[in-house]
């Protein structure tokens, strides 16, 4: 399959994804479809590896039921004859309070036979956490561990600058 096929795969899937649009967003897919979101499975049981076209609806119905509007802003992608790999703005309006979720997301999808076989995305996992709670999870961690979380002072360089040294 061509390239081109493949990056107008890519992008109805996103439109329909997060447009809410589930029979849109399956005929995109294999039957067997590999997806992954790399954040804690235990704050996020709905995510982690799932299998097949059942997985992406169901991921779909809990978008749903929790946000009552879903958009994504491509920053960056790039797709060949088997790949795809995207930098997306995503953003979520939650039902409960409407208050808007925006985050930055890895992409990275295969494909075969024109449709996607496998997608895994990546999401900062505190900023995600900090929005959803609307809770500073940083200062505290600064505060708590501060000097144990900051890179070691590198000594002056003879010849006045680090990157001739890195």
């Amino acid at each position: 399959m061509s390239a081109e096929l493949h990056r107008r795969r890519v992008l109805n899937f996103l439109d329909a994804f997060y447009g809410g649009d589930t029979e849109a967003a399956l005929k995109c897919c294999d039957d067997d479809i590999e997806s992954m979101v790399y954040l804690p499975v235990e704050l996020f049981p709905h995510l982690g590896p799932r299998r097949g076209k059942a997985a992406i609806s169901e991921l779909m119905d809990v978008h749903d039921a929790r946000y009552s509007s879903r958009r994504f802003e491509i920053k960056f992608l790039v797709v060949d004859a088997e790949r795809a790999a995207g930098i997306i703005d995503v953003s979520f309006t939650k039902r409960t309070d409407g208050r808007v979720l925006t985050m930055p997301s890895g992409l990275f999808l295969t494909l075969r036979r024109g449709l996607i076989t496998e997608l895994r995305s990546f999401f900062d996992t505190i900023d995600m956490i900090a929005q959803l709670t609307g809770r500073d999870l940083v200062g505290p961690l600064l505060r708590e561990a501060g000097p144990a979380l900051r890179p070691p002072e590198l000594p002056p360089s003879s010849s006045g600058t680090r990157a001739n040294k890195i």
